[in-house]
């Protein structure tokens, strides 16, 4: 039988310590970068608010102000929100009833005036409902919404949905957000 001489022990021990060392500091740097980045958490968005839609001309289009806007929802809760949607009228289509249609683009801000805000973008089409003046009509509102940027509770937020948008004959609007929020 031949026994291990000490010689041939050592550099084996070694190695083995080596490892085990090597194991506990990867382990330690595993969880101390989960200690620093907290758990990213994506929820399901619903959003309903009522605003007062005041229009301006701007370039190729009509610009449409969303002011004195109240929202309600989850996870957001309450507050108020502002916008500014461009109706690209140079770009419009008929509706099928007469009237027209345009593309929407702009930004909505929820939670306006505080430091937890989210802006989203929206992106889709409005159509007048029926024909007529479409001063005195009503609108439809159709778009998809992605989150540009959040402050406070929603820095490094993202997230999408569908937003809906309908607009009464006197300049009431009634928003809907249906989507997904990523928050950390």
């Amino acid at each position: 039988m031949i026994l291990p001489t000490p010689r041939r022990l050592l550099p084996a021990a070694l190695l083995l310590l080596v490892l085990a060392l090597a194991g506990l500091t990867v382990a330690a740097a595993t969880s101390t970068a989960h200690d620093h980045h907290p758990k990213r958490t994506t929820q399901r968005l619903v959003v309903r608010g009522d605003a007062t839609v005041k229009d301006a001309p701007c370039g190729g289009g009509l610009c449409l102000e969303l002011s004195d806007g109240a929202f309600r929802g989850t996870p957001v809760g309450t507050g108020g929100y502002s916008g500014r949607v461009e109706l690209k009228i140079a770009e419009g289509f008929p509706n099928g009833e007469g009237g027209l249609c345009a593309p929407i683009r702009g930004d909505i801000v929820l939670g306006a005036g505080t430091p937890d805000r989210l802006v989203l973008a929206v992106a889709g089409d409005s159509c007048q409902d029926g024909a007529g003046n479409p001063a005195t009509s009503s609108f439809t509102g159709l778009a998809r919404f992605a989150v540009k940027y959040g402050t406070g509770a929603y820095a490094k937020a993202d997230g999408g949905g569908i937003a809906t948008f309908a607009e009464d004959a006197a300049d009431h609007d009634r928003m809907t957000l249906v989507g997904q929020i990523t928050t950390r």
